[in-house]
């Protein structure tokens, strides 16, 4: 089986560090091999009045080699992989740059460190994040803030955002794929939100609980469904809360956990788009996630291992 790509998008910053830890993390699950890249803005095409322009473009060329030169030595000496691939791509967005090099690598996979304005602990989706998660052709995963330090040696289960739609459906099928190699659980997550009430008294309270238990058995009965027409052992979970942060707390999270969701059926065929849900949800999650585009039926893991 073909050895698949995964672009990890570095930076000389925490966030970078980030990246790194998930994409050797990735690495191990997938079988996959690793591509740093640096993507720098463009450097002028033409001569300038004193030589700025090559001095320009001998720092971007020094911080870019330093930049994967701390990367490399991070997986060295944190992982163990010594055998990665580095490009430097100029670029004026990190995003289109990083989507480029991984469409001329056919690569399966982009991961991405949290954005600037990162919480304690959660994924952050910045420019960067928003430009992949908007059209991209290949999957993309972000770490949360501080991923460096709470990356486990290997993912030991994979959680898959579940709703009764065909491109939910494959994202199962894909982890289950995954997880097979592995010898890990899948798990299906969905997540109910309650209505937000109109009125602030106990007026209506009954019947809002009547339609949210009614909400939650549709839910579980979607699970069910899918799930009897699996050989595999697969578990499945409901969490509600009145909002995203409340109901994903409600979750059994582990650090060992990556988050596999679908693209919005709103979004364009082998596209990555994120719906307004997902997104609602990513913002809170703390493990880190990968979204899928729609109608996802390539490989996302290399020859099997142990």
């Amino acid at each position: 089986m073909a050895v698949v790509d995964i672009v990890v998008g570095v930076s000389p910053d925490e966030s970078g560090d980030d990246a790194v830890a998930l994409g050797a993390v990735l690495h191990r699950l997938l079988d996959a091999r690793l591509v740093l890249t640096y993507v720098h803005p463009p450097t002028i095409d033409y001569p300038s009045m004193g030589n700025v322009d090559a001095e320009w473009e001998a720092f971007l060329r020094e911080r870019a080699n330093a930049t994967l030169g701390e990367a490399r030595e991070q997986l060295a000496r944190e992982w163990s992989i010594h055998d990665v691939d580095s490009v430097v791509y100029a670029h004026a967005s990190v995003g289109h740059g990083l989507r480029n090099v991984a469409e001329e690598r056919g690569a399966a996979l982009i991961a991405i460190g949290p954005g600037a304005s990162r919480l304690d602990g959660r994924l952050s989706l910045g420019s960067v994040a928003h430009s992949l998660l908007h059209g991209g052709p290949s999957a993309v995963a972000v770490a949360p803030e501080g991923y460096r330090e709470t990356a486990p040696d290997h993912v030991e289960r994979l959680v898959a955002g579940f709703q009764d739609t065909e491109e939910s459906a494959e994202a199962v099928r894909l982890c289950i794929d995954v997880a097979s190699h592995r010898h890990i659980p899948v798990q299906l997550l969905t997540v109910v939100l309650r209505a937000t009430r109109i009125m602030g008294a106990r007026v209506g309270r009954d019947a809002e609980r009547q339609v949210m238990q009614a909400l939650v058995e549709r839910e579980q009965a979607a699970q069910s469904h899918f799930t009897s027409s699996r050989t595999e052992e697969i578990t499945g979970t409901v969490v509600t809360g009145d909002t995203p942060e409340r109901a994903m707390s409600r979750f059994d999270w582990q650090d060992s956990d990556l988050f596999v969701v679908a693209s919005s059926t709103l979004g364009p065929i082998a596209r990555v788009f994120l719906g307004d849900m997902t997104h609602k949800l990513l913002r809170v999650c703390t493990v880190p996630a990968i979204v899928l585009p729609r109608g996802y039926d390539g490989e996302i893991t290399g020859a099997p291992g142990g």
